[in-house]
């Protein structure tokens, strides 16, 4: 009697049985996974992200370098040896050809002088010589003392060095020593600046192509009376009614001997 009245009560329900003890009609409602409600999501928090109401602007990119290198001084560290001095750093110059150099006895008279304006560059090396005297008597009373000049020595730049310490200077060797006889010959070229006579031992540069002065962001060096360089190896250079061109400023070398 009993299994017939549990087979007429699943008949009634539509042929299913439900416990009514089981929540959920005995299914499991508990979840395998979790909202997280940790408060580590708020970006805010993150001491990475930048605030553009507090932080600063990054800092302005470096200026452009536009302004090519200039020749702002020469001297001698020894007689064979010369130092230039640029207004800044330069690059390696372990390339730079020495035949980019040449220098030159040179000077300028305005047209006071010889009625037109003329500078005129002389080889150095016919003035760079030994000068030889001999005391000689042919009686008594008959002495002199002929002098002459040695054979001519040439005074070519050879190489082009780093500075040791300074990044804005060069060095340059020359072949020979530079002897008195040239220092002198220089200075008496230098003249009087208030008569307009200028001049002096002057060094020469060309530009153009590879191998030359740049700075560090490839701006190359000016040139400095280029045409004495190229067309080496003239003994003698004129140019009329021109001062100098390209080689301002001047730059006399000072000649120490």
């Amino acid at each position: 009697m009993l299994g017939l009245r549990i087979d007429r009560l699943a008949a009634l329900a539509g042929g299913s049985l439900a416990l009514t003890g089981c929540p959920g009609g005995g299914q499991d409602t508990d979840s395998d996974t979790e909202t997280s409600t940790d408060s580590s999501g708020d970006s805010s928090s993150d001491p990475t992200t930048l605030n553009p109401t507090t932080d600063p602007p990054p800092p302005p990119p470096p200026p452009v370098d536009n302004t090519p290198p200039a020749l702002v001084a020469i001297e001698f560290l020894d007689p064979q040896i010369l130092r230039l001095t640029f207004t800044e750093a330069i690059a390696p110059v372990d390339q730079v050809n020495p035949k980019r150099f040449r220098l030159s006895v040179g000077n300028y008279r305005s047209a006071d002088y010889y009625g037109y304006s003329r500078t005129l560059y002389f080889e150095p090396a016919q003035f760079n010589a030994i000068n030889y005297c001999d005391y000689n008597c042919y009686d008594e009373y008959d002495c002199y003392y002929p002098c002459y000049n040695g054979p001519p020595t040439p005074v070519d730049v050879i190489d082009v060095l780093p500075d040791a310490v300074n990044p804005a200077q060069a060095v340059l060797l020359l072949a020979q020593p530079i002897l008195p006889s040239l220092c002198q010959a220089a200075n008496a070229q230098a003249g009087n600046p208030d008569l307009g006579m200028l001049g002096g031992l002057l060094l020469h540069y060309a530009d153009g192509g590879q191998a030359q002065i740049t700075d560090l962001v490839g701006l190359p060096l000016a040139p400095r009376g280029k045409t004495w360089v190229v067309q080496d190896p003239i003994e003698q250079l004129t140019v009329n009614d021109v001062q100098f061109p390209e080689m301002a400023p001047l730059l006399p070398v000072p000649c120490p001997l």
